[in-house]
């Protein structure tokens, strides 16, 4: 098939440079996981910079070719995924209070949000941090218990990336403020 575009206004191509220019970690982190998401980050970039550059057809797992509706699902599957990572390297927390309709007592909760497989931000992640006269004494969190937050929500932010992506044989589990998590 032969395209004809005349359109005036059509501009050819994606400029997967500038894309990702605006996708790179921000905040490099050592330690714990942190060299195996840098090294899954620069793999998806470059599995995506070869989906985009290629002039050969695209085949699935099952050697069946891609249409061009499969390849524009797959170009969108793959800036979410992105996207996903970046959510990792760049983590915002969210303070929230919710209360308990019984007691009256509002806690202390953390949140972060996810990528749906539709490329919306969803409230995923939590941790409860306790009644809010014993985590925000003054009206501030101590930083002990925030960085204490950012490191357990980091952790299952990973897990969930490893559950939706590199599969594997991995043992899951619900920690107990609702996240999966892989069991070591």
């Amino acid at each position: 098939m032969i395209l004809d575009l005349q359109h005036m206004n059509y501009q050819y191509g994606f400029d997967v440079d500038s894309w990702i220019s605006t996708r790179s970690p921000g905040k490099i982190r050592g330690g714990q996981y942190w060299d195996e998401v840098h090294s899954e980050y620069d793999e998806v970039v470059q599995e995506f910079r070869s989906l985009l550059e290629t002039k050969e057809q695209v085949f699935d797992k099952k050697g069946i070719p891609l249409t061009p509706l499969n390849l524009y699902i797959l170009v969108s599957e793959y800036k979410v995924r992105i996207d996903k990572l970046m959510l990792i390297f760049n983590l915002k927390l969210y303070k929230t209070l919710n209360e308990n309709k019984k007691s009256g007592i509002k806690y202390v909760v953390m949140r972060a949000f996810w990528i749906d497989h539709n490329g919306k931000n969803v409230r995923w992640f939590s941790k409860n941090l306790g009644p809010e006269s014993k985590a925000s004494p003054n009206g501030r969190i101590p930083d002990h218990m925030l960085d204490a937050v950012e490191d357990h929500i980091l952790n299952v932010m990973w897990d969930q990336y490893q559950i939706e992506y590199l599969g594997g044989d991995q043992v899951t589990t619900w920690d107990d403020d609702g996240n999966n998590i892989i069991v070591d």
